[in-house]
C-alpha cells in the first residue's frame, strides 16, 4: 500500500480528517517514532522501536486508547472583529485547517456576546496529554481571532460542561453482549453511533485515568499478590521454626522442674 493509501486507511480507522493524519505523521517522523521505507514504488510507514515504546509505555505494556470528547469553552467578546469574518465557514473544521489549526476538528460559533470554541474529539493514550492538547487548541484559536482578525476576548474561558472521556477496553464488547449497559458509580458502557464501538464513558478525570491504566494496575496487582504470597510463605516457615524452638525450650524447662533438686547449704549468723 502506498503512502497515500496508508493515510487514507488511517483516516478511515481513526475517524478524523486527513490533515490530522498528515500532521501527526510528520510529527512522529521528526521525533523518530516513524520511519519511511520503500520497496520499489511502494512506500510504507512503520513504527520504530521508539514509536513502539510510545504506544506501549516505558515497561512495554500496551496502553488503552482514550478519547476526550469535544469540550467547548466560551469567551466573552470585549471588542468585535476588525476584519470581515465568515462565521459560517468558521463553523467547519476544514476551514480551521486552512488557518493552521491541524489538531482536532475545530469549530467556532459566534453568539451576540460570546465566542464558543469547539476543539473537537481528541484521541490518544494519556488523559492529561489530551487535556493539554485541548487547551492548546483553544489558545491557538484565540490567538488567530485576536491577531489576524482584531478581536479582543475575555482573559478566561468558561467551559460549557465538564470534560467527558471514552475509554476503549477489550472487555467492553463482552459486557455489551452480556447485556451490561451501565457501571454504577464509575462510568457508563456505551456502543451508540457514531463510533458504535463498545467503550466506557467517564465524567471524572481520575476515573478515566484509572481505566486507561487498568492493564498496568492489574499487572502490578498480580506482582504485589505474588510478592505477598511469597512473604506469607516465608512467614509461615519462620513461625513454624520458631514454634519448634519454643517447644524444645518449654520441654527442657519442664524436664528441669521434674528433676531431683540438689541440697543448698544455709548459713545462720
Amino acid at each position: 500500500m502506498g503512502a497515500d493509501g496508508v493515510a487514507s486507511e488511517a483516516v478511515r480507522v481513526a475517524g478524523c480528517c486527513k490533515s490530522n493524519v498528515t500532521y501527526w505523521k510528520d510529527k512522529f517522523l521528526r521525533a523518530g517514532a516513524l520511519r519511511l521505507t520503500q520497496d520499489g514504488i511502494v512506500k510504507y510507514y512503520e513504527l520504530t522501536p521508539y514509536g513502539s515504546k510510545l504506544l506501549t509505555g516505558s515497561e512495554g505494556r500496551l496502553r488503552l486508547p482514550v478519547v476526550l470528547e469535544d469540550h467547548p469553552v466560551k469567551f466573552t467578546i470585549i471588542e468585535r472583529e476588525k476584519r470581515v469574518l465568515d462565521w459560517v465557514k468558521l463553523g467547519s473544521p476544514r476551514n480551521w485547517v486552512k488557518l493552521g489549526v491541524r489538531i482536532g476538528e475545530v469549530r467556532v460559533v459566534k453568539t451576540s456576546q460570546s465566542i464558543i470554541v469547539h476543539p473537537g474529539q481528541l484521541k490518544g493514550f494519556n488523559v492529561d496529554a489530551l487535556e493539554v492538547d485541548a487547551g492548546r487548541i483553544v489558545e491557538r484559536v484565540r490567538y488567530i481571532l485576536e491577531v489576524r482578525f482584531g478581536m479582543v476576548l475575555s482573559d478566561e474561558a468558561v467551559p460549557l460542561h465538564d470534560p467527558h472521556w471514552q475509554v476503549y477496553r477489550p472487555e467492553c464488547k463482552e459486557w455489551v453482549e452480556a447485556g451490561t449497559v451501565e457501571v454504577k458509580g464509575v462510568g457508563r458502557l456505551d456502543h451508540s453511533p457514531p463510533s458504535r464501538k463498545p467503550h466506557l464513558e467517564y465524567d471524572k478525570k481520575h476515573l478515566a485515568e484509572t481505566a486507561v491504566n487498568f492493564p498496568v494496575i492489574l499487572e502490578n496487582l498480580d506482582d504485589k499478590i505474588d510478592f505477598l504470597t511469597e512473604n506469607v510463605c516465608r512467614l509461615v516457615d519462620s513461625v513454624g521454626k520458631l514454634s519448634d524452638a519454643l517447644g524444645k525450650i518449654f520441654n527442657l524447662e519442664g524436664s528441669q522442674e521434674n528433676a531431683p533438686k540438689l541440697g543448698v547449704p544455709s548459713y545462720v549468723s
